[in-house]
């Protein structure tokens, strides 16, 4: 089961991040998020990181590649190092999170490339940012909540499945 969910998580990670969609409003951060509350591997970190390949294949390279790529790997850490249970009050808390480290992160990448080296230039970027934030935030709770709860649906089938052979 576990390499059927990492290839359909893959094909939708991708495949949302390549169709027309509001900015920020992709599963990406969920995936990242889950992937590290799911599969406890040490290579499972691939799993976001290859839906951000792939899909930069196709969409490009940008100057905040690097601060987007590292904001997802500490969202992957998050859900591998600090979900100690899958409760829905861990993982909303971990939606939450993601969605805020991913908008501190990126934009301080912004800030670096495109705005002046001051307190003044820290601010407007943030401030410029906050109307993304928003398609970041509902995402990462919409796709956290379909994905989280399709999880536990096939894994409740699954379990079910087995116990009857």
């Amino acid at each position: 089961m576990n390499k059927i969910l990492i290839i359909a998580l893959i094909l939708l990670g991708v495949s949302t991040r390549l169709i027309e969609h509001p900015p920020n409003f992709t599963p990406i951060l969920s995936i990242a998020m889950l992937s590290g509350v799911y599969f406890k591997n040490r290579f499972s970190f691939i799993i976001p990181i290859s839906i951000m390949l792939l899909s930069d294949i196709f969409i490009g390279n940008h100057l905040t590649s690097p601060w987007v790529y590292s904001s997802i790997l500490i969202i992957y850490l998050i859900g591998l190092y600090a979900m100690k249970n899958e409760s829905f009050k861990n993982i909303f808390i971990g939606a939450i999170s993601s969605s805020i480290v991913f908008f501190v992160i990126t934009n301080l990448g912004v800030w670096v490339i495109g705005y002046p080296k001051d307190i003044t230039g820290l601010l407007a970027c943030y401030t410029a940012a906050i109307p993304f934030y928003k398609n970041t935030f509902l995402s990462v709770i919409l796709y956290t909540s379909l994905i989280h709860g399709g999880y536990l649906y096939l894994l409740k089938k699954h379990i079910s499945y087995k116990n009857i052979e």
